[in-house]
C-alpha cells in the first residue's frame, strides 16, 4: 500500500505536489515526506512516455501516482467522452489514480466504468486462463481509482448526482477555478466558497467519498501554507495537493536570496 492510502487509512491528511516534467523529480518529492505526487498532462508538456518513467520512479519510491489527463471542462462540453480513452490508456500503465477536470456527471460515470475495466497490459499484467481474468477483474480498489476534479461551473450544478454514482471513492475541488466558478475568484477564504465546500464535504462523507483539494496559489510561505492546511482538515478536507514542486522551489529560492542578497548589502 502506498503512503496516500497509508494516510487514508488513519484519517490523516495525504500530502501531494504537482509535477509538469522530469522523473528525477519523483525521489526528491518522496524524500521530503510527500504522501503523493500528481503529474500534470493538462498542462505541460509531458507526454506518455515521461509519465510512464514517473509512474515506475513513485512505485519504487513508495508514492502514490496521481494523474491528471488533458480535459478542457470549460468549453469541451459536457458530453466530450474523450477523456475515457485517455483515462483507460493511464490505467493501462498502472496507474493507481487518474483524474479529470470534469464538466458533468455524465463524464464522471463513464470514467468510473472504465476505473473497473482489466485492461493493464502496460502494466505487465496479461490474462492467460479464466482464472487469471476473474483474478484481474478482482483486483485490489486501490489499483485503480478514478477522481473528479471539480472546478467549472457545470460540474458544481451537477454536484449530487456525481456524488450519487455508484464507484466513486474520492473527489476532488480544484480551489482556484472553483472560487472563479463561484464568483469569488483567488478568495480562497470568502465565507461563500467555504460554505460550498462544507456542502461537497458534508454530503461526500455521507456517502463514504473522501475529498482532496488543492491549497491554492495564495499560499507562499511555509507559515501560509501550514495554517491553510490546517484550514482545509478542520473542513474535512483528507487530500491536499500543495502546488507544483516548481512553484514550491520558486518561492523558496525567492525568499532565500531575498535575505541572502540583503545580507551582503
Amino acid at each position: 500500500m502506498s503512503r496516500l492510502f497509508e494516510k487514508l487509512g488513519s484519517d490523516e491528511m495525504a500530502i501531494g505536489v504537482w509535477l509538469k516534467s522530469g522523473p528525477s523529480w519523483v525521489s526528491t518529492i518522496a524524500r521530503g515526506g510527500f504522501d503523493f505526487v500528481r503529474p500534470d498532462m493538462m498542462f505541460s508538456a509531458m507526454d506518455w512516455r515521461e509519465l510512464d518513467h514517473i509512474n515506475q520512479a513513485a512505485k519504487v519510491a513508495g508514492l502514490t501516482c496521481w494523474l491528471r489527463v488533458p480535459a478542457n471542462p470549460w468549453l469541451a462540453g459536457t458530453g466530450q467522452m474523450q477523456v475515457t480513452v485517455d483515462v483507460a490508456r493511464a490505467f493501462s500503465l498502472g496507474v493507481p489514480i487518474v483524474g479529470v477536470s470534469v464538466s458533468s456527471a455524465a463524464q464522471v460515470r463513464a470514467c468510473v466504468e472504465v476505473s473497473k475495466d482489466w485492461h493493464r497490459s502496460g502494466a505487465g499484467e496479461y490474462p492467460d486462463s479464466n482464472e487469471s481474468f476473474k483474478a484481474m477483474n478482482a483486483k485490489s480498489a486501490d489499483m485503480a481509482v478514478f477522481v473528479p476534479h471539480i472546478e467549472a461551473r457545470t460540474a458544481i450544478d451537477e454536484i449530487d448526482e456525481i456524488l450519487d454514482i455508484d464507484g466513486l471513492r474520492i473527489i476532488m475541488i480544484a480551489m482556484t477555478d472553483f472560487s472563479q466558478a463561484l464568483g469569488y475568484p483567488f478568495q480562497y477564504d470568502h465565507p461563500e466558497v467555504w460554505k460550498a465546500v462544507d456542502g461537497i464535504v458534508e454530503k461526500a462523507h455521507a456517502r463514504g467519498i473522501v475529498v482532496a483539494a488543492n491549497s491554492g496559489y495564495d499560499f507562499k510561505t511555509p507559515d501560509q501554507i501550514q495554517q491553510r492546511i490546517q484550514r482545509m482538515y478542520q473542513h474535512g478536507i483528507r487530500i491536499c495537493l500543495m502546488q507544483g514542486a516548481d512553484t514550491l522551489l520558486e518561492n523558496s529560492a525567492k525568499a532565500l536570496l531575498t535575505n541572502v542578497r540583503e545580507s551582503l548589502g
